[in-house]
């Protein structure tokens, strides 16, 4: 007959039985808390991504005619954290069924959402067959990335019409920050300020469309 396990025993091993079990859920833990991490980083650069290349699709396709003498770009200044851009381009298809042309004028600006934080918002020119920006008329605005706490934008010129470089400044929330925010719209001012909570993304685009070039030096003969 065998004999039973004493009460010390039983303890002991119900002592090592927990430990292994409480090792057991903090790695659990651990790891949920990675994936989800994981997820959130991936939510936000596909977020930054998606807004970067529209922004630089329409950069890089301005349209910018010298014998019209039009204003194809205009932007504001660098310092400003909620920025915005016009910008006449084109686009490979119409985007309103009563315009004359494929050129439009679209403007990115910052505003206030829904969900109590800041979002980029994008609109083209109504009328749809403008090539200035000075002279267009925006419609509706379309959210295109929510969380956004700064969006600057900077140009460098060559003493052209257009600026030769456009640099773009886009922060951007994560998504768990995000989610705060949109459960409590009270938490905006601390969240926001918190750098470990914002992932600051940059692009760089070089505009070539024909602009009239500076005239070259002439050296001595």
């Amino acid at each position: 007959m065998k004999k039973p396990f004493t009460l010390i025993e039983i303890l002991v091993a119900m002592s090592i039985l927990s430990v292994f079990l409480l090792g057991l859920m903090q790695f659990y833990s651990t790891t949920e808390s990675v994936l989800s991490s994981g997820v959130d980083r991936s939510e936000m650069f596909e977020r930054a991504r998606v807004a970067m290349d529209m922004m630089a699709n329409d950069l890089t396709c301005i349209y910018y005619s010298q014998s019209e003498g039009a204003q194809a770009f205009r932007s504001s200044s660098a310092g400003s954290d909620n920025g915005y851009f016009e910008a006449v381009t084109v686009r490979p298809e119409k985007l309103n069924p009563d315009a004359k042309t494929s050129i439009v004028a679209v403007k990115y600006e910052v505003g206030s959402s829904s969900g109590g934080g800041n979002s980029l918002y994008y609109s083209y020119d109504s009328k749809g067959d403008n090539f200035s920006v000075s002279g267009a008329s925006f419609g509706n605005k379309t959210e295109l990335v929510e969380g956004v706490t700064r969006f600057s934008v900077r140009t460098i010129s060559e003493g052209n019409s257009l600026p030769a470089l456009v640099v773009i400044r886009l922060e951007l929330l994560d998504s768990k920050s995000l989610k705060r925010i949109k459960a409590n719209s009270a938490l905006k001012d601390t969240i926001t300020k918190n750098p470990a909570n914002v992932r600051e993304f940059r692009r760089m685009i070089v505009i070539d469309r024909g602009q009239p070039k500076p005239p070259a030096s002439k050296t001595g003969s």
